[in-house]
């Protein structure tokens, strides 16, 4: 072959690839309620050795224009716990506003309940249409009394909606507790168990732990395996905004039983999950994103890219994602290829880097480390935690003097870290706050679920 005719055909590779990327790399089908946009912290790389860059998946639902003006009827258990020790603090009182702010977000065709636990779980209004003076009447009288039988309650509030679970509505339990379980089931893996058996279910749970005395092991891996949210109320006057920011979600949930995997091309290497729990296989990495709600939700995968030709694109990866449409209950699968460029210069390289996918990525693994500080420090291990959270903070920092227009949020980050690092080391371990804060915070930040601050 010539060398005119080699130039012609590596110039024709790198057009059609470019065609591919700028036609599929960044779009989903038309059918699909969810929009697939992958793209690489580095869609730019610089030549030489290989290299490592972060592939970011980002979901979100169709635009405004085009979806659909209704939503699917949600059917709603709110679960409160009326124990003794909500008699302090106003919790009680909060409660009661919480759940009636909830309930004005349902209407017509919605369906509610509210479940109450103590020494044992009963029904204070039985699933029906959301009639807020109903609700208003029997929740003006609670008071608060005895033991918390939290898994009972939980498992009354799901029998108390799972008739609706194949008429086509959205079935979720909104839990408050303010103490320990200590009637019935009362460990993180009984709770995670039950988790788990309600999402097979179809049931989404969101938990609210609300002042200092509740479990968040218990409360995060309920809300974890069920995908739904998890707070940290250190205030009860933050009910009422906390009752709010979920049934927002729960009212623009767009996507359940949400799943993203990454398959690598020409010799690419899959190396992790970031931030979300990921399982490998060959040249794949599958992660769960569980429900999408809102504005959008994303995945993150580490990848070694190796060594190739300056200038030519190629198909380093390909993300698929499969869900199930809240609305019509369809199945869906998306796909996208991820192509990236090589290049000899190193400015060209850095001057195309996506500093928001940057970002996101050492987010990411903060929480990660926070997740780990946290386990090193219930083990007596405090130096190690101080010392990883500290490692963290300096990677922030060095993270944001590189990326000046993400840079005030990042600082924010190594500040917080840093902070943490140093109550640690003085104290020897992490107060009950700080570990609920900080078991918290990884939640909302590997989930990428909006938090309420108070």
């Amino acid at each position: 072959m010539s060398r005119i005719a080699k130039r012609f055909t590596v110039a024709l590779r790198a057009a059609l690839l470019l065609a591919v990327f700028l036609c599929f790399g960044r779009s989903s089908p038309a059918s699909a309620s969810l929009m697939l946009d992958v793209a690489a912290d580095t869609p730019v790389v610089e030549s030489g050795a290989a290299r490592r860059v972060v592939v970011r998946a980002r979901l979100r639902p169709e635009p405004a224009s085009t979806a659909p003006a209704k939503r699917a009827p949600i059917a709603l258990a709110i679960v409160l716990d009326k124990s003794g020790s909500m008699l302090e603090g106003a919790k009680m009182e909060n409660a009661r506003k919480g759940a009636l702010r909830a309930l004005e977000f349902l209407g017509q065709g919605d369906a509610a309940a509210v479940v109450v636990y103590d020494d044992e779980a009963r029904t204070l209004v039985p699933p029906g249409p959301a009639l807020r003076g109903d609700f208003a009447r029997a929740v003006s009288n609670l008071r608060p009394g005895g033991s918390t039988a939290l898994y009972d309650g939980v498992g009354l509030g799901a029998k108390s909606i799972a008739p609706y679970v194949n008429e086509g509505y959205v079935p979720r339990i909104l839990l408050l507790s303010d103490g320990l379980a200590n009637v019935g089931p009362s460990s993180p893996r009984e709770l995670a168990a039950l988790g788990k058996k309600l999402a097979a279910r179809e049931m989404t749970i969101t938990t609210i732990g609300v002042g200092l005395d509740y479990n968040e092991d218990l409360m995060t891996a309920l809300a974890a395996e069920s995908g739904g949210n998890s707070y940290f109320a250190r205030n009860a006057s933050s009910l009422s905004e906390i009752f709010a920011r979920d049934m927002e979600d729960a009212s623009s949930l767009s996507a359940r039983h949400v799943t993203v995997t990454l398959v690598c091309r020409d010799g690419s290497v899959p190396l992790k999950s970031l931030g979300r729990t990921g399982s490998m296989g060959g040249k794949a990495i599958t992660t769960d994103i569980g429900n999408v709600y809102g504005d959008e939700k994303y995945a993150l995968f580490e990848v070694e890219i190796p060594s190739q030709g300056n200038g030519l694109p190629f198909e380093a990866a390909s993300v698929s994602v499969e869900y199930e449409d809240t609305l019509t209950g369809k199945k869906h699968k998306i796909e996208s290829p991820l192509s990236l460029r090589v290049t000899n210069d190193r400015e060209e390289a850095r001057k195309n880097r996506r500093d928001d996918i940057a970002e996101q990525a050492e987010i990411a693994r903060n929480a990660e480390a926070r997740e780990e500080a946290v386990r090193l420090a219930d083990e007596g291990r405090a130096g190690e935690a101080s010392s990883l959270l500290r490692s963290r903070a300096e990677e922030m920092k060095s993270a944001a003097a590189a990326m000046p227009s993400q840079a005030p949020a990042m600082e924010s980050e190594a500040e917080d870290l840093d902070a943490l690092a140093q109550e640690v080391a003085s104290d020897g371990s992490m107060s009950n706050e700080r570990r609920k804060e900080t078991v918290n915070k990884a939640y909302i930040q590997k989930n990428q679920q909006s938090d309420v601050v108070k």
